[in-house]
């Protein structure tokens, strides 16, 4: 098992150098493929950019996020978003227990419990929501 595990890191790690090499072909000085499109030993590109290296080989898998305060962001997005779907369940829940009490006053004290803590937790996620919203605003306008 730890044989495949080695195995597995080590070509995780040396994939990004074939995406690169798999562009590239090179045949008597000449090199075609890749970012910038060369024709001929003498540096004249024919379309494309330049090839700069292997960062042209690697996209920015994370659309949209090019700071560390962006990411913070999106993570927070995803969480919140998961959250909701969390806040709905327990709302529909402690609706049931409401219904299925009947009367009885340890059920009902109990559906008031879980109605109250689910509305405390949504006042919770909404306000990480704002928390870092005004966070990310301010870190914007101090690198800008």
């Amino acid at each position: 098992m730890k044989k495949i595990a080695s195995i597995f890191i080590v070509l995780s790690i040396l994939s990004p150098m074939f995406a690169y090499a798999a562009g590239q072909t090179t045949t008597g000085g000449q090199t075609t493929g890749g970012a910038g499109q060369t024709t001929g030993g003498n540096g004249q590109t024919t379309g494309g950019q330049p090839d700069t290296g292997i960062m042209n080989a690697i996209p920015n898998p994370l659309n949209g996020v090019n700071s560390i305060s962006d990411l913070i962001y999106q993570v927070v997005q995803v969480v919140v978003d998961f959250s909701y779907v969390i806040i709905a369940f327990f709302l529909l829940l402690s609706g049931f227990k409401f219904i299925t009490a009947q009367g009885s006053d340890s059920k009902l004290e109990d559906a008031k419990k879980t109605f109250f803590y689910t509305i405390i937790g949504a006042a919770l996620v909404i306000g990480a929501q704002v928390i870092v919203s005004v966070l990310q605003s301010v870190f914007k306008g101090l690198s800008s």
